[in-house]
């Protein structure tokens, strides 16, 4: 289970709009919360009882041409966000993408980069143990020819499991 006390950084719980920031969680009351099973809103609540912050209500976040309500945002960095996928492959499929708008990855700064990967690598984890997956798909459509729709860099993680596509590489069908 998520340990809380151990985070310095933000650090997802789950696949929706909840986030812990420095000393705080947000809950989100957006749309993708009525998309929650039971044991994510047990959760939610066992972990609002011990945090409370209202830090992500005011900032701002855009994803290409489109606003983002920051109650749907559950991870928030300097320099990077996460939030729920609008069209999920699969349970927890969430993306990563950095705060300034940067259309191809190779224009992205270094610390930008770093920090999305770090990101990455930090809500993959999360997700991993609480969908109880054993594995990730980590991807990135750079570019229209690529398959990438809005023209924002952004990671696609999704947790994996055995089974959860007849052939493992169909997931790249499915986009």
């Amino acid at each position: 289970m998520l340990l809380v006390k151990q985070l310095v950084r933000v650090v997802p719980c789950l696949s929706s709009g909840v986030a812990i920031a420095r000393g705080g969680l947000q809950i989100s009351t957006g749309p993708y919360t009525a998309k929650l099973g039971s044991t994510t809103h047990r959760l939610i609540r066992r972990l609002s009882n011990s945090y409370s912050s209202n830090t992500m209500d005011t900032e701002t976040y855009a994803f290409g041409p489109y606003k983002i309500d920051p109650k749907e945002v559950f991870y928030s960095t300097h320099l990077s966000y996460a939030m729920v996928n609008l069209r999920p492959l699969l349970p927890g499929h969430v993306l990563v993408c950095p705060r300034r708008e940067v259309k191809r990855f190779v224009d992205l700064t270094a610390d930008e980069t770093s920090d999305l990967w770090l990101t990455a690598q930090e809500v993959g984890s999360q997700l991993e143990s609480y969908h109880k997956a054993s594995s990730l798909t980590f991807a990135i459509q750079d570019g229209p020819q690529a398959g990438q729709t809005v023209p924002h860099v952004h990671i696609h993680i999704v947790p994996r499991k055995g089974g959860d596509f007849e052939k493992n590489d169909e997931i790249y069908d499915a986009t």
